[in-house]
């Protein structure tokens, strides 16, 4: 890595490039994490010189999992951050002011990750319609809040779904991990819920020797369809507990 070059966007790896390590990871029974920093964990890593970005990220706070102080989900994200094999970054072409952002939070850090794609890389997959036919033959473990909503729809895709769990703060990642590391019987375990999905990524592919993946709106989109608005999502949580 040249000194001083946080261009990561010269770096990031095409889609079919990223399943192919996956697979690799799969067969050779080795852990191995993809976790996506996007608009959230940009403004947490950004935490406390821009303290601005959190501000602004205050309304999707308790919808992505942020249940606990800036200092601690910035310490985690940096670890996670350092510990992922691959990271999902801001692509330049898909927002450009926060894939700059980036880059300024990777010099702080004087930090390049050794492998980069796009953030919304689960998201193509699924639009390239790459997604079911990569999973078919898999054991797949679903995290998050609306893993079990989610059970079916894979299991109609021939998707081998061996259990679920739910996810919706940072304060049950533990809870989570431990539920992970005791049922092994999955290859795949697809992470959706925000920003402790970054968070548990690497630690789970660590600890159990498998491929977690930091899942991400993906699975809204596959639950929604055409009706995927992640707006609504957030106004819906929001209200329930205002």
């Amino acid at each position: 890595m040249i000194e001083g070059n946080y261009h990561f966007e010269k770096y990031l790896l095409d889609n079919r490039k990223v399943i192919k390590l996956l697979d690799q990871a799969i067969k050779q029974n080795r852990g191995f994490s993809l976790a996506r920093f996007g608009i959230g964990e940009i403004s947490y890593l950004s935490y406390p010189a821009n303290g601005l970005l959190v501000q602004e990220f205050k309304r999707y706070e308790s919808y992505a999992g942020v249940s606990n102080v800036p200092e601690i989900i910035r310490r985690e994200l940096v670890r996670s951050l350092r510990d992922a094999d691959i990271a999902g970054l801001i692509a330049p072409w898909r927002l450009d002011p926060w894939a700059k952002q980036t880059r300024s939070v990777l010099e702080q850090l004087k930090f390049m990750p050794s492998k980069v794609c796009c953030a919304w890389i689960m998201q193509s997959l699924l639009e390239e319609g790459i997604l079911w036919s990569w999973l078919s033959n898999k054991k797949v473990f679903l995290v998050g809040r609306r893993s079990k909503e989610a059970e079916n729809v894979f299991k109609e895709q021939g998707v081998q779904i061996t259990g679920s769990i739910g996810l919706n703060g940072y304060d049950e990642l533990i809870r989570v991990q431990n539920e992970l590391q005791s049922n092994q019987d999955w290859e795949i375990a697809l992470i959706s819920a925000g920003i402790p999905a970054t968070i548990l990524a690497p630690r789970i592919a660590k600890l159990t020797q498998k491929v977690a993946i930091d899942f991400g709106h993906a699975l809204d989109m596959i639950l929604d369809g055409e009706e995927y608005k992640l707006s609504d999502l957030v106004k819906k949580w929001n209200d329930q507990f205002s």
